[in-house]
Formats: structure tokens, C-alpha cells, sequence
């Protein structure tokens, strides 16, 4: 089965409204159904599913797509995931891209035998010790159970001998981590004598674990290797915990530590996570604007955790997310934050947060000269990819810096790379006259062609819109349109039904156009050769095309 049979396959197989309806609640109206967007803050239902058709479309902030393109934005996922997941729910068997998908699924088996062997250990006479950690930390028994917080036993062959007791092949389990072999071809488990962060991605399986040392040992956290289910730098603790609430509120916290996030839930801040590695990443960036609308960074105010939170908000800004920095008071974490001083003072400080852009510009103030100065601009600026927001950080990054726009536009005109700064609007791709010509296309793809063999392209007016109808007519998955040209086929598809009565209208009314247009571009060709054939003192010439206008008047008339 190839890519376009599968998602024609899961197309067919799963119902949009069903699979929509687990994240929003839709109000049937007619044929359609609408609700609050859940891509965007807003209480209007300008949020509508056309399970006919089998795509969803929003007024307000023009997301579109099928139920493929729902599932993947609503869960943060790459499209061959999302298509992975909706396969399997729909019954359908097959095999897309690199790696075993077979061992993937036999890893994920493996994790989820892990997570339950070590949250067993915990309540076991081996986990008095773990117990006795988490109740010194005060995390309580529901946030221990919702996070699936686990034991690994002082025991280098605990998991192990687990897993043969399920028939388990080991050299798999040693392929996912799990396991261990040294160079003489012995089998360890990996994790031993810690507390275990099982790491879940966002359908809720665990794909990876964090685990705390306790007592003296190094390192005090040791994670798994990276694997076919496991990139590092793709995931964030406690996302898929957080993912309702970030989706309800549109804002997420975001800190650094396992224990962190924990304090920060039963604490009632639900939205909270954390990063997986060193520094924020694009890819985790990716996954939280998936989610949500705002960020707030929530660090140590120490100079390691200023620095942190200076480039994480950079990550952030760069990709069009709203974000704010909260830091705490030098030496304290969020959990040791909270036991101090409580929720209602951790409130307060991240209710005077300050914006993401003027952190950083206060940052750049404090730690850059002059000349550093002017090439952070240009290295932020590159990385952001919207043309618009480089028009709107420009613009802000001038006065915040107190810096004459003028002067630093006209020192980035020429930098490394090209950049251009452009502040004005950006102008529609499409004229009106495109649009209508477009519409049809859309609306009664079985006319497309015939068009296109009466020269219909040959009137566009923008070589976007021309660029659009060849796709259209090549019927190219809507997965390659552009974000105009995916908005404008959803607007018009929505309008389907008010225009199904009025094709032969419609067609009429733009053949009549199309002669129009084309008797008028004749007459101006015919005058430019007239103005030629008249330089050149070609008096043959002249009669001859003063023949064809006279003609082309004459017609005109009747």
C-alpha cells in the first residue's frame, strides 16, 4: 500500500467528527458542526467539521485540513505518526518509512512492561527506599500515580530476569535500552537502585526513562539512549500529562526538572513540563506550538538560569510563540520555590513575568557591546523564517535597543544570507478575477480541465494563482498547498453547496469573461503592432493591422 492509498484508506475507515469530537465538544448545525477552535483562544463556534466532505476549517484562525491534519496539529505529531496511529485505529496494516516498524512496536511493548515492573518494585519491600525519597519530596500518591513513578531494584539483573519471565527475546530488549551487554557479551539492566520518570509521548506511551540516583552515586540522573522510539530532542517531560490543560488554558509552563514539574501539578499548575536535555530545541518548540498559544519559562534566577531562559525565549520567539519569562529567586527551583513560599507566591511571579523579545533585549543591554549588539540582530533575525514577524521584531527590537530603524534596516540589507526586512502588509496572491476562476476549480474539479484546455491560465493575473491551478488540476494532495492556497480551498469548500445549483450560471458567466479578456488583450497586441509597424515606416503593415482593428470595432458593435 502506498501513501496516497493509506490516507485515502484512514480517510474512508475513520469518521472526522468522531475523532475531532475527543478533543472539542461539537454542536451539530444542519449538515455540519461547529465549536470554539481548540487551535486558538476564543469562546465563538467558528470552528466547523463537514463530515461529508471529511475536513474541518476555522473562520477565526484558518486552520484546515482532514482527520489526518486534525489529529497530527491537536497531538503535536509528525504526519507519518499521526498516520501511524490513526492506521492502527482504523485496522490497516502497513509499513512507511525508515526503521522496523515491527521492533517499534515491540519497544513500545517493552517500555510499557518496564513502566509496569518498576511502579510494582515501588510498592514493593525493594522501593521502601524510593517510598521514603518521594515522601521526604512530598509528592503525593495521586501525582505518583498519574506520572506512573517507578523503582528500579539494586538488583543488575532485576528487569532482566522480568522479561524472560514474559518470554522476552533480551537481545531486543538490549536493541531498546533497556537492557545492556558489556564486550564479553553480558546482559545488565541499565537502571539500578533509582527512582524512575517514565517519559511518555503524546498518546501516552512510554518511550523512554529518567532515573534519580538515591543516595551517593553519579550521574544523580541517568537517562536512556536515544532509540527507534526515542529522540532526545523531540520530547518534553510531562507534555502528554500537561496536553489537556495547555489545550484549555493555551498556555504552558515550561521548567527543568522531573521533580520540578511534579511539585508544579500537585501544586494545581497542571499545564507545566519540562525539557529533556540541556537546552530547548526546535523540535520541542514544534510540539508546544502545537499546543499552545503562550509560553512562560519558569527558571532559576541564577546567571546559568538567566541564560537559559535567554535562549529559550529566542527558540520560542523565533517560531511565532508568545512567551514570557518568570525567574525565581537565585537558588530555587520551582519545588523548592513551592515549599517555601507556596502556590499563591508562585502566582504572583508568573503574573509578572516579563514579555519573551524585551528579556532578550534587556539581556543584550546587559551582556553585549555595541557591535555584539548588531549581530545578535542579524543571527535572531535569520532564524525566524515569517516575513511579517521579522517586519514586527525589527520594529521592536529598534526601540527596545534605541536603536534608529532606518539605520539599522539599511545595515541588514546586505548582511550574510540575504536577509530581507519587509514591515509593510504582504499583498494577497490572488485578484479577485483569480479567485473566481479558482473557486470553480475547487467547486467542480470535473470543469477544471476543460478550462484549462480553453486557456483559461492564460488570464491569471498573479503567478501564484496560476501556480495553484496547476496544482489544482493535477489534483495534488491538499498537503502541498500553501497556507493561502489551503486557506482559500477550505473558504471554498465550505461554500460548495450554495454553488452546486449555479454551475452551468457560473460557467457561462466566466466563458463570457474569458472572451472578453480575450478580445480586449487582441486589441491591445493590435496596437502595439500598429505603434511598431508606424515607427518603422511600414506603410504595408500599417493598412494591414488598421484592417484587423477595424474589424475587431466592427464586431464589437454587433
Amino acid at each position: 500500500m502506498d501513501l496516497e492509498e493509506l490516507v485515502t484508506e484512514i480517510k474512508e475507515r475513520l469518521d472526522i467528527v468522531q475523532i475531532v469530537g475527543r478533543y472539542v465538544e461539537l454542536r451539530q448545525v444542519g449538515g455540519r458542526y461547529v465549536a470554539p477552535c481548540p487551535f486558538h483562544q476564543e469562546t465563538k463556534p467558528s470552528f466547523n467539521v463537514n463530515p461529508e466532505k471529511g475536513f474541518f476549517y476555522c473562520f477565526g484562525c484558518q486552520a484546515a485540513g482532514d482527520v489526518i491534519s486534525f489529529y497530527q496539529r491537536i497531538n503535536g505529531l509528525e504526519f507519518k505518526e499521526a498516520l501511524k496511529d490513526l492506521a492502527e485505529e482504523a485496522g490497516i496494516k502497513f509499513y512507511l518509512g525508515k526503521g522496523n516498524s515491527s521492533s517499534r512496536k515491540t519497544f513500545f511493548e517493552l517500555y510499557e512492561l518496564a513502566t509496569d515492573f518498576f511502579k510494582n518494585q515501588l510498592q514493593s519491600s525493594n522501593g521502601a527506599k524510593a517510598r521514603e525519597y518521594l515522601a521526604s519530596r512530598q509528592v503525593s500518591e495521586l501525582v505518583q500515580k498519574t506520572f506512573l513513578l517507578g523503582y528500579s531494584p539494586a538488583d543488575w539483573h532485576g528487569l532482566e530476569k522480568y522479561f524472560q519471565s514474559k518470554g522476552i527475546d533480551i537481545n531486543l530488549a538490549v536493541q531498546s535500552g533497556l537492557l545492556v551487554k558489556n564486550d564479553k557479551g553480558q546482559v545488565y539492566d541499565r537502571f539500578r537502585d533509582r527512582l524512575m520518570f517514565p517519559i511518555r509521548d503524546l498518546q501516552g506511551r512510554t518511550i523512554a526513562f529518567g532515573g534519580r540516583v538515591l543516595g551517593e552515586g553519579d550521574p544523580k540522573y541517568l537517562n536512556s539512549n536515544e532509540s527507534l522510539i526515542y529522540k532526545k530532542g523531540e520530547h518534553l517531560y510531562g507534555l502528554y500529562e500537561a496536553k489537556s490543560h495547555i489545550l484549555k488554558e493555551k498556555e504552558a509552563i515550561l521548567s527543568e526538572g522531573y521533580l520540578d514539574v511534579l511539585a508544579l501539578v500537585q501544586a494545581g499548575f497542571k499545564n507545566s513540563c519540562a525539557i529533556l536535555g540541556t537546552s530547548l530545541t526546535r523540535e520541542q518548540v514544534l510540539k508546544l506550538a502545537q499546543l499552545a498559544s503562550k509560553v512562560i519559562l519558569l527558571l532559576d534566577g541564577d546567571a546559568a538560569g538567566k541564560k537559559a531562559a535567554w535562549r529559550s525565549a529566542e527558540m520560542l520567539l523565533a517560531e511565532g510563540i508568545n512567551c514570557a519569562v518568570a525567574l525565581l529567586p537565585e537558588g530555587e527551583d520551582p519545588d523548592s520555590f513551592l515549599k517555601k513560599y507556596g502556590p499563591e507566591q508562585l502566582q504572583r511571579i508568573l503574573e509578572q513575568s516579563q514579555e519573551g523579545l524585551a528579556y532578550c533585549l534587556k539581556m543584550v543591554r546587559e551582556n553585549k557591546s555595541p557591535r555584539e549588539q548588531v549581530g545578535w540582530i542579524e543571527d535572531f533575525l535569520k532564524r525566524v523564517r515569517d516575513l511579517k514577524l521579522k517586519g514586527f521584531y525589527l520594529s521592536a527590537i529598534a526601540i527596545g535597543l534605541n536603536i534608529s530603524e532606518k539605520e539599522l534596516r539599511a545595515s541588514l540589507e546586505n548582511v550574510e544570507g540575504q536577509l530581507k526586512i519587509e514591515t509593510r502588509e504582504i499583498k494577497k496572491s490572488f485578484t479577485a478575477w483569480d479567485k473566481e476562476v479558482l473557486l470553480i476549480g475547487i467547486i467542480f474539479p470535473q470543469e477544471a480541465r476543460k478550462l484549462a484546455e480553453e486557456g483559461v491560465e492564460h488570464f491569471f493575473q498573479t503567478k501564484e494563482a496560476k501556480n495553484f491551478w496547476q496544482k489544482l488540476i493535477s489534483k495534488v494532495d491538499v498537503r502541498e498547498f500553501s497556507e493561502e492556497e489551503s486557506n482559500f480551498y477550505f473558504q471554498s469548500k465550505l461554500k460548495e453547496d450554495f454553488f452546486q445549483g449555479k454551475k452551468e450560471e457560473l460557467l457561462k458567466d466566466l466563458r463570457f469573461k474569458m472572451l472578453s479578456k480575450d478580445k480586449k488583450l487582441r486589441k491591445q497586441n493590435l496596437f502595439l503592432a500598429l505603434a511598431r509597424a508606424q515607427k518603422r515606416g511600414d506603410l504595408a503593415e500599417t493598412k494591414r493591422i488598421l484592417g484587423l482593428l477595424q474589424k475587431e470595432f466592427a464586431e464589437q458593435e454587433v
